[in-house]
């Protein structure tokens, strides 16, 4: 899409981080905006600094995205460029992790972007002047590290139905572009995404020992990584530019290539820490 300017741009995970400031980025461009969010509070500050619509959703929950999908469409006949970029971190090894943990990242990190699509990409498909899609991801899309096993799984998806979303609209000849976001450390507090989980799907044994001391230890990488900001001018070029691959950390590309490298010499995987969770 070249121009966006009197688009309307849709937003999960608006409230904060990236997403909120993918809004501020996209308001700045002239869009008329509206984010989305399940935490109250942030939601309600946010798009009232931004001059925003904001609209409380649980990406989670099919019926709730849905929702938020007709509510764009009445009050603004469509929508132009949606990012289904809410996500929540998830550490400790796998042996160590509850079906509550799987289903909890699963259902925000991939099951978010599937209703995202499935919502959207209608509306996207019916306009004249086509369309965007963004899905944010991670570098822990592209290469898996210890540590982080559903972000991994749920980021690896996000990738894998980006790529088959990007090709199948092309095959169609459809006017609607898709973008998959691949960042490494960014300032944002997805570290404390515990505060949003469910009461339904809390792990009371959750973060102890090992999994706590490498949370800190992630935060404190956190402190000194990416401004949002630059995510965001990284998106918006993006999207003017029809380009899928959006990587903004090229630092981590190395051990992308290292990793394919070992496919296809059929090397086993390296042991080890690698990526963090950055939505």
């Amino acid at each position: 899409m070249r121009v966006l300017e009197g688009k309307v741009a849709v937003v999960t995970g608006g409230a904060s981080g990236i997403g909120r400031a993918m809004a501020a980025r996209f308001k700045d461009a002239g869009m008329r905006v509206v984010i989305a969010d399940v935490e109250v509070g942030a939601l309600e500050t946010t798009a009232a600094e931004l001059g925003v619509e904001g609209v409380l959703t649980d990406v989670s929950d099919a019926d709730s995205v849905q929702a938020l999908a007709d509510s764009v469409q009445a009050e603004h006949g469509t929508a132009h460029v949606v990012c289904n970029n809410a996500g929540v971190g998830g550490g400790g090894f796998i042996a160590d992790q509850t079906l509550a943990d799987w289903q909890w990242v699963l259902g925000v990190n991939l099951w978010g972007v599937i209703h995202g699509i499935r919502s959207f990409l209608p509306m996207l498909l019916a306009n004249s002047d086509g369309g965007h899609i963004v899905n944010t991801a991670s570098v822990a899309g592209l290469v898996a590290g210890a540590g982080i096993g559903p972000y991994n799984a749920s980021k690896f998806a996000v990738v894998a139905i980006s790529e088959t979303l990007h090709k199948e609209l092309t095959m169609s000849g459809a006017n609607v572009g898709v973008s998959v976001l691949c960042p490494g450390y960014v300032r944002t507090n997805i570290f404390q995404s515990q505060r949003n989980r469910p009461e339904s799907l809390r792990n009371p044994e959750r973060a102890a020992g090992g999994a706590r001391a490498r949370n800190r230890e992630l935060e404190e990488i956190s402190r000194t990584a990416m401004d949002p900001a630059d995510v965001a001018a990284r998106v918006h070029a993006a999207i003017i530019e029809d380009r899928f691959w959006i990587t903004p950390s090229p630092e981590f590309l190395e051990a992308v290539v290292a990793r394919a490298q070992d496919i296809a010499a059929g090397r086993n995987p390296t042991p080890g820490f690698f990526g963090a969770p950055d939505s």
